[in-house]
């Protein structure tokens, strides 16, 4: 069997744990037995095992979910419902959903299915991107690009990103879909041009220059650089960095600031005044940088931002004061970071909107990130940057 392009966790631990092929050799078996204790003892040793190893054993039930004996059913579908009500059994199903067992695989997304996880649309499109990619893997098409972003995108799919997930794999399915069509016409080209090739010879035509065409085009073939992929794989993962960063950031603030801060007698510190001079500096950087068409490194940008001048920088010296109520250090982090979503909106707008409606929208009372004002200090009119940003920092992006 072709390599796929995931391998799963579950089936890595179903081939490697003997536990748990003795558990699915037996359980039909046991859990069928007239005698009351033996059922007992299968379910005890089934649960008992799921809280060591829940990526060997999920699997197991999944694979008996749909048993032809109703008492084997309701019993393994009873146990599934009280091992994945946990993080860990959950995750251990979704890990199901990728499995190389078909059978697994289908009953897994359909189990999913019904927790809201759009799993059953996700695994169809997967398997159509996979099948693309084994035709491309046959025919020395490149595909590596688009193994990545499926790869991407089941990530994104593992954290809860549903949406974002299916967006990359429906793009990863069309760019391999296109790619194949240009080479099948590119082959055809060829094949057609190789035919008529002799009897033009006979007939007393200049080949050469025939050849020559071929040769660039098998050139071609080999050398294309297919940077449209490439773009939209790099913009991804800055986006799956950005997500995290930003969740991390926005739940740390909204568990210390509770309401949107005001700015009657406000008195803001050196620190809160050099965090918003730097955003304003950021802000410059990466509008120029979008209106350039540079939006991978607009993100890396605003990625370096977040993690060195918020979290490293300002919350690392000025955290305490959040936790004490101050004002002023809930005032910057607040406009900071309704600023940095602003920022995102004209890039990722998905990434924009998610944090916004999650975040700030029951408090800044707009419908949207894209219709909320900027925050007071960045919005036109408010004073200009005073403080360029540190040479340092642009070394570390330029590497």
């Amino acid at each position: 069997m072709a390599k796929g392009i995931y391998v799963s966790d579950v089936d890595v631990e179903m081939s490697k744990d003997v536990e748990s092929l003795r558990i699915d050799r037996h359980l039909v078996a046991d859990l069928s037995a007239m005698l009351p204790g033996r059922r007992r003892k299968m379910l005890d040793r089934i649960e008992e095992y799921a809280h060591k190893n829940p990526l060997a054993i999920i699997p197991i039930l999944v694979k008996h979910y749909d048993s032809d004996i109703p008492k084997v059913r309701k019993q393994v579908r009873d146990s599934l419902v009280r091992l994945t009500q946990s993080e860990v059994g959950e995750l251990a199903l979704v890990e199901c959903v990728f499995s190389r067992h078909a059978q697994i695989a289908s009953t897994a997304a359909a189990v999913l299915e019904g927790r809201g996880f759009n799993s059953v649309n996700f695994l169809s499109y997967y398997r159509q991107a996979e099948a693309l990619v084994m035709r491309a893997r046959k025919d020395d098409v490149f595909c590596q690009d688009i193994e990545e972003l499926i790869s991407d995108s089941i990530d994104t799919y593992k954290e809860g990103r549903f949406d974002q997930a299916m967006t990359n794999m429906m793009m990863a399915k069309d760019l391999l879909e296109d790619r194949l069509d240009w080479h099948g016409h590119l082959r055809g080209y060829i094949k057609d041009v190789l035919k008529l090739t002799p009897m033009l010879s006979r007939s007393g035509v200049q080949i050469d220059g025939i050849q020559d065409s071929i040769r660039n085009v098998a050139k071609a073939m080999q050398d294309r650089e297919y940077t449209e992929a490439k773009t939209l794989l790099d913009l991804r993962r800055e986006e799956t960095h950005l997500w995290k960063q930003l969740w991390s950031l926005n739940e740390y603030i909204t568990k210390r600031v509770k309401a949107k801060p005001l700015t009657e007698l406000m008195v803001l510190k050196d620190a809160d005044k050099s965090l918003i001079e730097s955003f304003r500096s950021i802000r410059e950087e990466v509008e120029e940088m979008t209106q350039e068409g540079r939006a991978v490194e607009a993100l890396r940008v605003i990625e370096e931002f977040l993690r060195d001048e918020i979290s490293s920088g300002y919350l690392t010296r000025e955290g305490k004061r959040l936790d004490s109520k101050d004002e002023a250090a809930w005032y910057s982090m607040w406009v900071v970071s309704l600023g940095v979503l602003k920022m995102l909106a004209p890039i990722v707008p998905n990434l924009a909107e998610e944090f916004y409606q999650q975040y700030f929208r029951d408090r800044e009372g707009a419908p949207s990130i894209h219709t909320v004002d900027w925050p007071e200090p960045f919005a036109k009119g408010g004073s200009r940057r005073v403080a360029p940003r540190r040479p340092k920092k642009a070394k570390s992006r330029s590497g």
